[in-house]
């Protein structure tokens, strides 16, 4: 029997043939683990009617480029994040000569485009101000993701409306633009003017065009030119208007800035947004009185451990000598705090804040059944368990910004992440009063 002094050169040269041969396996280039190639072309699938250009611009590689195989998940969230389809798969294929080269596969199901829909829905997240009405959709109009729409609806704050949007002209320039009309009529949300003069209603003709530009995948830049015709009813009207007629005539100039790196638009998973815009409203028929709003939002979404840091933050602010109620910002309609859901704030100015730890419980996964159109017959269900805090005030420019007390709450919930991106919250929330809430919204945070 050998000793151990014997075998200890039969082990080195037993460890270093080893060594040797696997150094010379991974070396070799059938063998060699890797996650980034040169895309030599890309092959779409299934979009039949969806031009290849429209799929093709929310990619972060192209034929030349680098492909990184660790985002391939990034880039299916972000064709799916155009609201075009039901699910989108990518996968790649290497050169049979085994050269760094790749023929990239996208695949695509694509949604029903057309529509001819019934509205039903209730304003500011209040199932008592239902409205109802109908609307003609048609969300890929020509094959390249342009959006047409005309709707009209009755019940709380009827309106009657079209909207043109088209998110590329001019080829490789990367231009867009928008068109809207619309008249509405709404009801006063200023509780404060309310009590003061009873309640009383907004006519609002509104007309917009908006021209911007595209800058790779993430950045956007835009001007907007439009007109606002604003007529209350009611007494003390000049309370209500800048003009002491109670009817304001309001030429509206914009401008704005966009990055956003986030995988999908409605509840992301990864990525960061943010927005800045500009409004300068000058009135037409009242000693050229004008005001100025302007707008930044922040929102950012990490994987940490085992779900997702979520977190949202904002600031609306209005100037000028006097702001029209009209123009004034709230918590308690479209903008909500949780622990105080209901209640409602009013001023010229607004912050919020909201941070979540999301779980995933479900993972959000697409079924496949047997539909009467093949546009349905994929479904995306998911379901996340949220901690969350929220934090947010409204105030007036006569009151101190670093003198101010701010709402706060903070609670737990679910998530239901349900098909054609809705998004149902189940959640109970406490505020810094220690008074609790059960919540049911079926807009859900961050949308």
């Amino acid at each position: 029997m050998l000793s151990l002094q014997q075998l200890k050169p039969k082990i080195l040269k037993f460890l270093l043939l080893s060594f040797t041969l696997v150094n010379s396996l991974l070396s070799d280039e059938g063998f060699k683990m890797q996650d980034k190639f040169i895309v030599r072309k890309v092959v779409f699938i299934g979009n039949e009617k969806t031009k290849s250009e429209i799929i093709a611009r929310e990619l972060s590689f192209s034929v030349g480029s680098e492909f990184d195989t660790s985002k391939i998940e990034y880039n299916e969230n972000r064709v799916y994040g155009t609201g075009l389809f039901n699910k989108v798969k990518i996968w790649f294929e290497r050169d049979s000569t085994g050269s760094d080269s790749v023929d990239v596969y996208v695949w695509v199901n694509e949604r029903w485009y057309i529509w001819l829909f019934p509205i039903f829905g209730w304003r500011d997240r209040d199932l008592k101000k239902l409205y109802y009405g109908a609307g003609f959709l048609h969300s890929n109009f020509r094959g390249r993701n342009e959006k047409l729409v005309l709707s009209f609806a009755l019940g709380y704050d009827p309106w009657i409306g079209i909207e043109y949007l088209n998110p590329w002209i001019l080829g490789s320039k990367y231009w867009f633009y928008s068109i809207e009309a619309y008249y509405q009529r709404v009801r006063s949300r200023s509780q404060m003017l309310i009590d003061e003069s009873g309640l009383f209603h907004e006519d609002n003709f509104v007309f917009n065009f908006l021209f911007g530009k595209r800058f790779g995948l993430y950045k956007k830049l835009w001007a907007s030119a439009g007109f606002k015709n604003i007529r209350v009813t009611g007494d003390f009207v000049h309370l209500k208007t800048i003009s002491p007629s109670g009817n304001d005539k309001i030429l509206v100039i914009g401008s704005g800035f966009r990055y956003d790196t986030r995988d999908i638009p409605v509840y992301p998973n990864v990525g960061v947004l943010f927005n800045f815009a500009f409004k300068l409203n000058r009135l037409l028929n009242y000693n050229d009185a004008f005001f100025v709003q302007s707008g930044m939002e922040f929102q950012g979404y990490r994987k940490v451990w085992v779900g997702l840091i979520a977190g949202r933050f904002f600031v609306l602010n209005s100037f000028g000598r006097k702001i029209p109620i009209y123009s004034h910002y709230y918590f308690g309609y479209e903008e909500r705090l949780r622990g105080y859901f209901n209640k409602v704030s009013e001023g010229e100015n607004i912050f919020g804040g909201t941070v979540e730890y999301r779980i995933p419980v479900v993972k959000q996964k697409f079924f496949k059944w047997k539909a009467p159109l093949e546009e349905f017959s994929i479904l995306r269900f998911g379901l996340d368990f949220a901690i969350f805090g929220d934090i947010g005030r409204t105030w007036f420019n006569n009151e101190k910004f670093f003198k101010l007390n701010y709402w706060k709450g903070y609670g737990v919930g679910l998530n239901f992440i349900l098909p054609y991106d809705l998004i149902l919250s189940v959640e109970f929330a406490k505020n810094d009063a220690g008074k609790g809430q059960f919540i049911l919204d079926f807009r859900g945070s961050f949308r």
